[in-house]
């Protein structure tokens, strides 16, 4: 179903364009590479140092043939509901083989990769599944997650999948291990999604709209393999997109300058097997990872029985909504001085370096042109050699300090407990960044987390519009942090929502309406809506932990007179209400015009791009969701290249709907 979001964002600039720290993006054409090869970075001075066999997974064939190909007929494999085909999801279902099995109990299967758009504002579906007749089918579930889960859950395949088309539920062989070992203390551990893109299809709705599809990505650089003995699997270096800077003030140019120089390469590596089918890993090391994976087995059986007791309260078994359970965080590169002993004149915490506002991620960078003898060694009880830079000025740490302060004093007491900005040389002096050789001996960065960034994905607004008066429980899918939320997020937000969108808080004990500043734009109304409990709509602002900020594309070049007059004209092509617009076009307008410049690049997130960004869990499940985010950057001067205008897909209201707007404060 067509979903969506709001939201305001705060940004630094030169990530407006390009990304942030740890984003991955996908360059070149895939080659079948060689299984262990020797190669050279094509622009820094990375060397690859060989693995030693006694640290790496035992090697092994591939496990299929072919490669990944759309399958142009539909399988049928999902159920469609009338709401289904008004919102145009069997127009965005698509199929593919990836490989057939050479070995093995699934000898003689094609191996099938289905997705669906996403259901209510969480990410697109994936399934796998086996097949030698294309009439029944075997079901990948390792977790066991259509036993485990009770089938009306979002988690549960068969919510979406038609129960008759599945001969069996196993737990498809694959080439991609969950955990690969490499030089120690290191492992790479993979994420659980496939990595996919969206593209136009060529195709129109019945809307006359235009069809985006989702496709694995299987197009990688071959200079960018690192060596393995993964002989099923080839293993890609994550790397970076910082744009062209056009249009940029001297101090942003400076700084993508810096980026441009150093930040090429990051942490994560892209594992593609012989069909081209590919996951990202991360890389950590094996007690982080060890330590995760113990959590994870307790944090499966919590969540489950969480969904349980979510059934039970929708069948008013339960008079009061489960507390939900904690998140545990995907390992990644981070440091903390509650378990590894730093120098005390180090920060506390350590993590993905030259962070964005809004979005954060798993990985963190690689760094060209450093060479061992601009570091110096500290004293620590990590599991592996940690550096500083010598040169206290080097341009990386005047990176990190404009990062962290460019928000301006008042924004930085408030999101840092009234402390005020540093300088640069106090700054400096606790040492912000921490380095360290990778597996390859390839240096890496991280970051000092101490200090918090403003405002991060800023003043998203959620409107629920319910066929009739519903409690509705909203709760973020993915770890996230918080600096805004009217009312008061606990274990998610538990309101009454009438059909004409006005919200009661279920939770107001946990709201202190006196620490609920008007003064603040965009927060006028909140003093009065706390005090009567009742709200227009729910206003939060914050950091994702884990998600990576979506890469934009195209837009509109717009001059600072005409920016109302083009929100309102792009705000009604989206399918906003004239209320939601006139609320997005009275906030946004406004901060975009602070920034005195004049122009600004336009780009709108929509809502596929945002559900894979910030998934939420929304119970009962909207029947149509919109989110529309607003990335822009102000420019000093005219660009000579004019980005590529937007394709738009408008949305479509059926039943219980739910509505959110916000954007990128920079």
């Amino acid at each position: 179903m067509k979903k969506g979001f709001s939201w305001l964002v705060v940004f630094f600039a030169v990530l407006a364009v390009t990304g942030i720290a740890g984003g991955a993006y996908y360059l070149g054409t895939r080659t079948n590479a060689p299984k262990a090869a020797s190669t050279s970075h094509s622009q820094s001075s990375l060397q690859f140092t060989s693995l030693s066999s006694s640290s790496l997974q035992q090697t092994k064939e591939p496990l299929f043939t072919g490669s990944v190909k759309k399958i142009t007929k539909d399988l049928e494999l999902f159920k469609i509901s009338e709401i289904d085909k008004e919102n145009g999801v069997p127009d965005s279902i698509v199929y593919y083989e990836a490989g057939t099995f050479v070995r093995g109990e699934f000898k003689d299967y094609t191996r099938i990769l289905a997705i669906r758009p996403s259901e209510g504002p969480g990410p697109s579906m994936q399934f796998l599944l086996a097949t030698k007749d294309y009439r029944t089918y075997l079901l990948d579930d390792p977790g066991s997650k259509t036993v485990n889960y009770p089938e009306s859950d979002w988690d549960n395949p068969f919510t979406y999948l038609d129960r008759s088309k599945i001969s069996k539920t196993v737990s498809l062989d694959t080439d991609h291990p969950k955990i690969i070992e490499v030089e120690k203390p290191f492992v790479l551990i993979r994420q659980d999604s496939i990595l996919l893109e969206n593209k136009k299809s060529g195709n129109k709705d019945k809307n006359g709209y235009d069809v985006y599809l989702e496709s694995p990505i299987t197009a990688f650089a071959k200079s960018d393999i690192v060596p393995s003995n993964q002989t099923q699997l080839t293993l890609y270096i994550g790397g970076t997109d910082w744009g062209s800077g056009e249009g940029y003030g001297d101090k942003e140019k400076k700084d993508l300058a810096i980026r441009k120089t150093y930040l090429s390469k990051t942490t994560y590596l892209h594992g593609a097997d012989s069909t081209g089918l590919s996951y990202s890993y991360v890389l950590s090391t094996k007690s982080d990872v060890d330590a995760y994976l113990a959590k994870a087995a307790t944090a499966e059986q919590e969540v489950i029985a969480y969904k349980k007791q979510i059934a039970l309260y929708n069948e008013k078994k339960l008079s009061e909504y489960p507390k939900s359970p904690d998140y545990i965080t995907f390992p990644g590169m981070r440091l903390d001085n509650s378990t590894t002993a730093i120098p005390a004149d180090f920060y506390a915490t350590y993590d993905s370096a030259f962070p964005g506002a809004c979005g954060g991620g798993q990985s963190t960078f690689l760094v060209d042109l450093i060479k061992d003898s601009d570091l110096q060694a500290v004293s620590s009880s990590s599991d592996y050699p940690l550096f500083i830079l010598k040169d206290t000025k080097h341009p990386l740490y005047e990176l990190a300090y404009r990062v962290k302060t460019e928000q301006g004093e008042e924004s930085f007491k408030g999101v840092n407990d009234g402390k005020s900005i540093p300088t640069f040389e106090a700054y400096v002096a606790d040492h912000p960044l921490v380095f360290f050789k990778d597996a390859w001996g390839r240096w890496g960065v991280m970051g000092e987390y101490d200090f918090k960034l403003m405002g991060g994905c800023g003043k998203p607004v959620i409107y629920l519009y319910p066929e009739k008066e519903t409690n509705v429980h909203l709760s973020f899918a993915a770890p996230f942090s918080l600096n805004t939320q009217i009312p008061s997020y606990h274990d998610g937000w538990f309101v009454n929502a009438k059909p004409n969108g006005t919200l009661t808080d279920l939770q107001s004990k946990y709201t202190d309406c006196s620490k609920i500043d008007e003064t603040i734009f965009g927060s006028e109304y909140a003093g009065a809506a706390c005090k009567s409990n009742s709200y227009p709509y729910i206003y939060w602002s914050g950091k994702s932990v884990e998600n990576q900020y979506p890469k934009v594309g195209g837009g509109w070049m717009v001059e600072k007179e005409n920016l109302g007059v083009f929100m309102k004209a792009k705000l009604n092509e989206m399918g906003l209400n004239e209320k939601e617009s006139n609320d997005m076009t009275s906030y946004w307008v406004p901060k975009m015009s602070e920034k005195n410049a004049p122009y600004y690049r336009i780009s709108f997130l929509q809502t596929q791009a945002m559900n894979k960004f910030i998934p939420m869990d929304v119970n009962p499940k909207p029947d149509s969701v919109i989110r529309v985010f607003l990335d822009f950057k102000a420019l000093e001067v005219k660009p000579s290249v004019i980005p590529v205008p937007q394709t738009l897909q408008r949305f479509v209201r059926n039943g219980f709907t739910l509505v959110e707007w916000g954007g990128l404060i920079e």
